[in-house]
């Protein structure tokens, strides 16, 4: 699916959605924040969001993948959006871009999931992970 006619703001939503759609305000913040820490590099959202493997919801094999594609087609066609948590995510991800929202996270550029970090299941590139924080069902990190 071409999604080069979406927003930073409806792309780094779309990825909040898919990977943070069952997480509180303060959790999405979180995942938001993440992103919005990475583009300090000099990478835009899109660029960030959608690098391969990077946001398992953008995955091919991902079964996020396929709500997103819908999510972008109803976004790309300028329908109405009443999906509540797809508006909840575009909320989120307009304070986001546009600063309005405090990061959370101490900074981080990283985040697992609580089961898969604290069960031991920790990847390889994460083994070193510091600075750790704990929101929802997600602990924030950096390498």
């Amino acid at each position: 699916m071409d999604l080069s006619s979406l927003s930073s703001i409806e792309i780094l939503g779309l990825t909040i959605i898919g990977e943070s759609r069952g997480e509180s305000i303060a959790g999405q913040v979180a995942v938001g924040c993440v992103i919005r820490n990475r583009t300090r590099s000099g990478k835009t959202y899109e660029e960030v969001c959608l690098a391969p493997k990077q946001f398992s919801c953008w995955n091919e094999d991902d079964p996020n993948r396929a709500l997103l594609e819908e999510l972008a087609g109803i976004l790309i066609n300028g329908q109405f959006i009443a999906d509540p948590y797809l508006k909840q995510c575009m909320f989120v991800a307009q304070g986001i871009v546009e600063n309005e929202l405090l990061d959370n996270t101490n900074g981080a550029m990283n985040y697992l999931t609580s089961k898969l970090f604290f069960d031991g299941k920790v990847p390889s590139w994460a083994k070193q992970a510091k600075n750790l924080k704990t929101i929802g069902n997600q602990v924030f990190f950096n390498v």
